[in-house]
């Protein structure tokens, strides 16, 4: 049953659709298959993720969440990964703890590993004898957040995949960066030949929007009108996060004018921080694109008026492709998001 919630969809029955791209994972998974789950942001990456690798746990898979939101590099990740593990099954690892005391690190409240430290061989320690025990599905969540030392932390996936079959990763998160190069390896990359399976999440049409919404105002037991939901549609598109903002306020008591207001500013700040990052440390002539994208406009307008190389324009448009805020279709470039188009249109 569809519930709006607060934090990622952690069980089936919280999960709204996305029953073929759940099935397919669980296949992965099950079969010691990588996966990349893909998509624009509040698109339901997370929670897709954190389903399939809780249905796993019939299996006798261990889940393991990691949030890489913010990392720097490599060392950074290590530390988030190592935090994110169950402390009681660290304590468990006495060979693991032996190790990284040799090492001159140790299993505490907050886990630092000094300079002289490897993060790479910590975790692949780690990791080998954590599956060595039993079964694990390992979310890394946003991994295209490592942008330092991406090598070895490539080096480090190989050496995990070609060592142990009880091992699974999910990779979720945007087609750039870290990302990119698990998804097209070149032939010296060492994952090369060896690329997740890939699961992209579009957005919701109109039909399966109305319905997630209502279904969740259904069981909070909450009067809605067809013009209602026709207008939430209108104001905020098809992406389940931004529905779900409307929904839980809608849940909560607050009127339909108040809670899709106080739903698409919640939005704004997400999209006005995702744009802030595309522009940083671009010229001027991104900004005019991305106005122009919101329109739709074609290569030789875009050309034309961004005053730019075409590899320039080409790798912009390449990175808003695989941040999947921006569709190319019959050869026009246009943002498919109603709410990320008026944000940006707005304020740029």
């Amino acid at each position: 049953m569809a519930v709006f919630l607060q934090y990622p969809c952690e069980s089936r029955d919280e999960l709204f659709d996305r029953e073929e791209e759940l099935e397919l994972g669980l296949k992965c998974v099950r079969s010691g298959v990588w996966v990349a789950i893909l998509g624009l942001r509040m698109s339901g990456k997370t929670s897709l993720a954190k389903v399939i690798a809780n249905e796993a746990r019939r299996d006798g898979f261990t889940p393991i969440y990691v949030n890489l939101v913010g990392v720097r590099g490599v060392r950074d990740s290590a530390e988030r990964i190592l935090a994110s593990i169950p402390k009681g099954l660290l304590e468990k690892l006495d060979e693991f703890r032996g190790f990284l005391e040799a090492l001159g690190g140790r299993i505490g409240v907050e886990l630092k590993l000094k300079p002289s430290i490897s993060s790479t061989r910590v975790l692949e320690k780690l990791f080998f004898e954590l599956s060595k025990r039993g079964r694990l599905v390992v979310i890394l969540d946003e991994v295209q957040e490592i942008k330092g030392g991406v090598y070895h932390f490539l080096a480090l996936l190989y050496r995990l995949r070609t060592s142990t079959r009880n091992l699974v990763f999910i990779f979720a998160g945007s087609a750039i960066g870290l990302m990119r190069t698990l998804l097209n390896p070149t032939p010296r990359s060492p994952l090369y030949g060896r690329t997740p399976i890939k699961i992209e999440l579009r957005h919701w049409d109109e039909e399966t929007a109305r319905a997630y919404l209502e279904a969740g105002l259904t069981k909070c037991r909450v009067r809605y009108t067809g013009g209602e939901l026709n207008e939430v549609i209108l104001t905020l598109g098809t992406l389940p996060g931004w529905l779900s903002f409307y929904g839980l306020r809608r849940c909560m008591g607050l009127s339909h004018r108040r809670s899709l207001e106080e739903a698409r500013l919640e939005a704004e700040k997400i999209v006005l921080e995702e744009v802030r990052s595309i522009l940083r440390n671009r010229e001027r002539w991104a900004r005019k694109v991305l106005r122009m994208v919101c329109y739709g406009a074609r290569w030789s307008e875009l050309l034309r008026e961004a005053g730019v190389s075409k590899e320039a324009l080409r790798s912009l448009l390449q990175t808003l492709k695989n941040l999947y805020l921006v569709e190319e279709e019959g050869g026009l470039y246009r943002v498919t998001d109603p709410l990320y188009r008026v944000t940006m249109l707005k304020h740029l």
